[in-house]
């Protein structure tokens, strides 16, 4: 009896630290941040992450703002966020609703894509700066796969919610909370855009860079000018009224 009691709290302790090996707290655990509707309070509290975002969006060509609105709308910037449990028993938990989990709530097979597409094969879901550099890849993924033209955050979150394929399909069409999700994200996008223009100067040079059009060779019907003849030499000849004549002969 005792032998089988053994076995058992074994069998529990190995379940438990492989579960905690594979969700444990990474350095990037720490509280939201006290405004979660304020991009430049995101910016100064966490500073660290915001320099995870930036560099993310160096690397896959999008908008920090619209990563930021998506991590706000998945997680609320909570690291260890997961989905609600269907039913559970007494102190039993219920199962999970998907296998979403961390920042940006990627599910278990798509992570399993990002790891394998990225080679970071160390990255973690509860881990910021790997969850944001998550977010900003699957964008570049709906961007190749979906032929989104520009930066359009709702397109973008819902790609991001339903899939490629679930995004091709239309179904999110018939879904009302979805599509109001996926104006949300868009406002707070817009939202954090203008914030940090205001608050971070590289955001502000590189939108303004990004907004300006590029300055054309020559103005529009433009046409060479024809080239202007040489003037042919005079013949030099006296001029000046006080120079001495000089007599004949």
């Amino acid at each position: 009896m005792k032998r089988a009691v053994l076995l058992v709290a074994l069998v529990l302790a190995l379940a438990g630290g492989a579960a905690w090996m594979a969700y444990r707290p990474g350095p990037s655990a720490l509280p939201p941040p006290s405004d979660l509707a304020d991009a430049c309070i995101i910016r100064e509290e966490r500073p660290g992450w915001y320099r995870a975002t930036r560099a993310a969006a160096r690397r896959w060509e999008v908008p920090p703002s619209t990563m930021l609105a998506i991590v706000w709308r998945e997680s609320a910037f909570r690291a260890e966020a997961r989905p609600p449990r269907r039913g559970g028993w007494w102190i039993f938990e219920g199962k999970p609703i998907s296998t979403a989990y961390g920042f940006s709530q990627a599910l278990d097979g798509t992570w399993r894509w990002y790891l394998d597409d990225t080679g970071r094969q160390g990255a973690r879901r509860n881990h910021y700066p790997d969850a944001i550099d998550f977010v900003g890849w699957y964008m570049d993924k709906s961007r190749e796969a979906l032929g989104f033209a520009g930066m359009d955050a709702r397109l973008h979150y819902l790609a991001y919610h339903q899939g490629h394929n679930g995004y091709r399909s239309g179904r999110w069409q018939d879904i009302a909370w979805l599509k109001r999700a996926a104006a949300a994200v868009e406002a707070r996008a817009m939202r954090y855009d203008a914030q940090l223009f205001d608050c971070d100067t590289l955001h502000a040079h590189e939108r303004t860079l990004r907004e300006t059009p590029p300055p054309r060779a020559h103005p529009e019907r433009w046409t060479a000018p024809l080239p202007v003849p040489k003037p042919a030499p005079e013949i030099a000849t006296r001029t000046d009224p006080d120079q001495e004549e000089i007599p004949d002969g």
